[in-house]
């Protein structure tokens, strides 16, 4: 069996304060060595302060960060064998690319040859052989990201934080650099940190991600435990689409449990401790596992009406409404090409999900 990663960095019980306002309380966080993490949150959730404090920029009100079990909550930042890419790329637009990727090492007093030697290895390795001489402004936004990403890595830090850095590119070139930073992470094994608010973007890129909301962590888990066994409603809220249904818990087994609802009952399974008999909460669904049509399979049964359905490239959207309880309404996602369903609105049907793709978080 592999070996857990061994910690890198670790907040404990990390605070931070403006006044009377508290921005973080009681954060407790460990990255792993060589792992891929990503913060998400929305804005003022306390993402961007987390990097901070980790960086060195500010210092918690409370807590203590610790790199590699040593507190180096008082460390300078100049001390700290972190760096940082930001969102505005932050060059120096009087020098050339190889000047400002070799900042870092010139600075440090390092030969000039052995200063060529590594940027040419930096730019080899972010894609930008031959580009050394160029300025910033005679580069793209992506090819500018790249510099940064570069001048990040020459000096061979242990832990790369970067503060949104993909938000000022378009949709496309975006995509693109999330493939990109994935590569580039996987080829030098250092700690990256991520900082965004764009659930995609998280799940595109994380080994691992941090849920925030109003200063603390919702859930840390892999993207696949994060999209589909969420802690909590906030997290199921916020993480991409779901369908939540009132429920109590009719009975709670070995087996799984047992929901009952105005809509019916279902069988879930669940991973989450502590659930017992008669704990309200939602049945969480998410809208790529309903299946539609009266031929379909599944434990959880609802009969439906369609009101509407949208063509949205390979995937077609659905909205239903429960015939018994129309106050009740589901989305649901299915292929674009699936054939033998009429989506007419109007049309009434079974909608169906299997006890596999049921979840249970209590209220």
């Amino acid at each position: 069996m592999d070996e857990m990663p061994k910690t890198l960095v670790e907040l404990r019980d990390v605070a931070k304060r403006y006044g009377g306002t508290e921005v973080l309380h009681g954060v407790n966080l460990a990255l792993r060595d060589g792992e891929f993490m990503t913060v998400l949150g929305p804005s003022g959730s306390g993402k961007t302060t987390i990097l901070r404090i980790i960086g060195g920029l500010i210092r918690p009100s409370g807590g203590a960060v610790f790199l590699d079990g040593v507190d180096i909550s008082a460390m300078p930042i100049n001390q700290r064998p972190f760096n940082t890419v930001f969102q505005d790329y932050a060059l120096f637009p009087h020098m050339t690319v190889a000047a400002n990727v070799g900042y870092g090492l010139t600075v440090r007093g390092v030969a000039r040859a052995e200063i060529r030697k590594k940027v040419d290895e930096a730019l080899h390795l972010v894609a930008l052989d031959g580009f050394g001489t160029r300025y910033p402004a005679e580069l793209s936004g992506g090819q500018q990201q790249r510099v940064a990403l570069a001048r990040a890595i020459i000096c061979q830090p242990r832990l790369i934080l970067l503060d949104e850095p993909l938000g000022a590119l378009d949709a496309e070139l975006r995509r693109q650099m999330q493939r990109f930073l994935k590569q580039i992470q996987r080829e030098i094994r250092t700690t990256f940190l991520f900082i965004t608010h764009d659930q995609e973007e998280a799940v595109t890129i994380a080994d691992r991600i941090c849920v925030m909301n109003r200063g603390g962590i919702e859930q840390i888990g892999s993207p696949r435990e994060v999209y589909y066994r969420p802690a909590n409603e906030y997290v199921a809220r916020f993480f991409g689409d779901n369908n939540l249904i009132d429920a109590t818990v009719a009975d709670s087994g070995a087996d799984g449990l047992r929901l009952a609802s105005a809509s019916g009952e279902f069988r879930a399974r669940t991973s989450l401790a502590g659930i017992a008999r008669g704990q309200a909460g939602k049945v969480l669904v998410r809208p790529e596992a309903i299946v539609l049509g009266d031929a379909a399979g599944g434990q959880n049964r609802i009969r439906v009406r369609i009101e509407d359905a949208s063509f949205v490239g390979p995937v077609s959207q659905v909205r239903v409404r429960a015939v018994a309880k129309p106050d009740l309404a589901l989305l649901v996602k299915l292929p674009s090409r699936a054939e033998g369903i009429l989506l007419a609105p109007g049309s009434e049907m079974e909608a169906s999900w299997s006890e596999s793709e049921c979840h249970f978080v209590p209220a």
